[in-house]
């Protein structure tokens, strides 16, 4: 039985928190590959990896809890067969006016991908502590109003 864990190479299995803004535009590009050597695999660049460009992967924003969605997330596959040293790289992204709708306070990003098989594994959480946009707080301070 394969794996069902993939890893987050840019978490490092740190439970460090990274700091956003509410109502910015959320960017975050990482790898994911699974845990050790995959029997069969061929792809990446030490050719133990499955070929990420067929998988389906999916991403959603969760309370610190991890039980309820506070927010939507798009991701875009950019593995690319032909270019090993692409194998698993994922883009994340949320437009500002998505983000604003994120509630202030720790929350946990949480990345999920199906096999062309039809496995299901999931990402350890990447955290977020998100606070509130200081520039916010001067909104209708602009132009020396009295």
């Amino acid at each position: 039985m394969a794996n069902s864990h993939i890893k987050n190479n840019n978490n490092k299995g740190q439970s460090m928190a990274y700091n956003f803004y509410a109502g910015s535009t959320f960017n975050y590009a990482g790898s994911l590959q699974m845990t050790g050597a995959v029997a069969g695999g061929t792809s990446g660049t030490n050719s133990n990896q499955p070929d990420y460009s067929t998988w389906v992967v999916t991403a959603a924003l969760f309370d610190q809890s991890g039980e309820n969605k506070v927010g939507s997330i798009t991701v875009s596959n950019n593995s690319l067969p032909e270019y090993p040293s692409t194998n698993g790289l994922f883009e994340l992204n949320a437009a500002a006016s998505e983000t604003i709708k994120w509630p202030i306070g720790k929350a946990q990003l949480n990345v999920q991908a199906i096999t062309p098989q039809g496995a299901v594994m999931f990402a350890d959480p990447i955290w977020l502590r998100i606070q509130a946009m200081p520039i916010a707080s001067l909104q209708g301070t602009q132009g020396g109003g009295q």
